[in-house]
């Protein structure tokens, strides 16, 4: 049996646990108060996140098609001046030396050329009516009629200097219509056929423009390092090297 001291020493002790007990009760209380109240933000703050990372893959999205777009119309707006200084050479030419042999004036459609083939077949000079037309549907936004007219100005001048600048402008439409494979198809004939091509670059550059809307981004990688490794003092490696960096 125990005395009563022992017992009250007892007592006194269980209190002591008791109390000690319920401190740390309280102390893991407060914890799990707190942890509750963070974790009531938690899902909140996991969908603000997933609305960020849509945001950013929309913005770079925008960013792309922006760029693409200014791309777009810097070719065209070199593209347009090469048809006009060509056309004013041809015109100082004309002014310089009239009436000089017996060659038609420029724009005089094989008139006097009967069994001699295409006027200027190689050269480019003057670009054909039919080029001009494709170029003014791109530029228009009627990209199937350009390609339309792009393949026609091919087919009708198959020797023309001026077929790897349809087929540039027909892979651009392509891109522009998001026919990724057709782009695919006709970026890589320019560079397999026309590497000398001052349109070779900018089909490599487009070529990796397909690969990225066919959703294959390692490709479009490896096509722009090999751009940059062909052609590497290129305004179209700069470009390059740009998109290497973002991504």
């Amino acid at each position: 049996m125990f005395s009563d001291d022992e017992a009250r020493q007892g007592v006194v002790d269980l209190r002591a646990q008791l109390e000690a007990l319920s401190a740390q009760h309280r102390l893991l209380d407060e914890r799990v108060t707190r942890l509750e109240e963070s974790l009531k933000g938690y899902p909140e703050m996991v969908n603000k996140m997933d609305n960020l990372n849509q945001d950013l893959a929309q913005m770079r999205g925008r960013l792309d098609a922006l760029a693409h777009q200014i791309d777009t119309v810097d070719k065209r707006s070199h593209e347009l001046y090469l048809d006009l200084d060509a056309r004013l050479k041809t015109l100082e030419t004309a002014v310089s030396h009239p009436g000089e042999g017996d060659s038609p004036p420029p724009n005089a459609s094989g008139a006097a050329g009967a069994g001699s083939g295409p006027a200027g077949g190689g050269d480019g000079a003057v670009p054909s009516a039919v080029y001009d037309k494709a170029l003014a549907a791109f530029n228009a936004g009627e990209f199937t009629k350009s390609i339309k007219l792009f393949q026609s100005f091919i087919k009708a001048n198959p020797k023309d200097s001026k077929v790897p600048h349809a087929l540039y402008w027909i892979g651009v439409n392509q891109i522009s219509l998001k026919d990724f494979k057709g782009a695919r198809a006709t970026n890589q004939d320019i560079y397999k056929n026309h590497p000398d091509s001052p349109k070779a670059p900018d089909a490599l550059l487009n070529l990796a423009s397909a690969w990225t809307g066919l959703g294959d981004s390692a490709t479009a990688r490896a096509t722009l390092k090999l751009l940059i490794s062909k052609y590497p003092e290129s305004a179209a490696a700069e470009k390059a090297r740009a998109r290497l960096k973002a991504h």
